[in-house]
């Protein structure tokens, strides 16, 4: 989450407004209206809310622990010398890697459901979040980058082998790099003689 996207829970008295990226406070919310955080609807949503994290997630962990195990290294990690501080990536060959939260950033896959409550200001918030991701996604494409973007549902127990199955090689070949295998297992060059 971008820090122009954070918004403070406070009790309903002292609930506080938080303007969208770029608006002047006034006018719809497609033109920047101030958009009103809701107020937490018990403590354990607030304690829950003010959990998320925005880096070093399990998936991210995940990610890069399959990374390193195919020997695909040399990535930074919240590069911010670029759009959107890829989660993961190779600078020299301008290779990004997002992996997404399903519910943040509104996964065409799995779909979540919308909350029940609040829905108009869950509404702009997810547009907002879909829109910055595509805004990024253009930006890094337009100066030369190969982007990828993981979502968490691919990463579940169920789907991470064939996931990861597809992306390890295309980022080798991006990166010129060969893929390591685990102990006992042929290589590509192996398995063709």
């Amino acid at each position: 989450m971008a820090e122009s996207d954070t918004f403070v829970i406070l009790p309903d008295e002292e609930a506080q407004t938080a303007v969208a990226p770029g608006s002047d406070g006034a006018g719809g919310a497609s033109s920047g209206a101030s958009l009103r955080a809701p107020a937490a609807s018990s403590a354990a949503v607030r304690k829950s809310m003010q959990g998320n994290k925005g880096k070093n997630t399990k998936p991210e962990l995940l990610v890069r622990q399959r990374l390193r195990e195919a020997g695909l290294t040399g990535y930074r990690i919240h590069w911010n010398k670029v759009p959107g501080k890829p989660d993961v990536a190779w600078p020299g060959k301008r290779v990004a890697l997002f992996v997404q939260g399903c519910f943040w950033h509104r996964c065409p896959h799995c779909k979540p459901p919308m909350p029940k409550s609040h829905i108009e200001y869950w509404v702009v918030k997810f547009d907002r979040n879909v829109e910055r991701d595509e805004r990024t996604l253009r930006e890094l494409e337009d100066v030369g980058w190969r982007v990828h973007v993981i979502w968490e549902c691919q990463l579940k127990k169920r789907n991470i082998d064939a996931t990861m199955a597809d992306l390890l090689p295309q980022l080798a070949a991006e990166l010129g790099k060969e893929l390591k295998t685990p102990a006992g297992e042929p290589t590509g060059a192996e398995q063709a003689e």
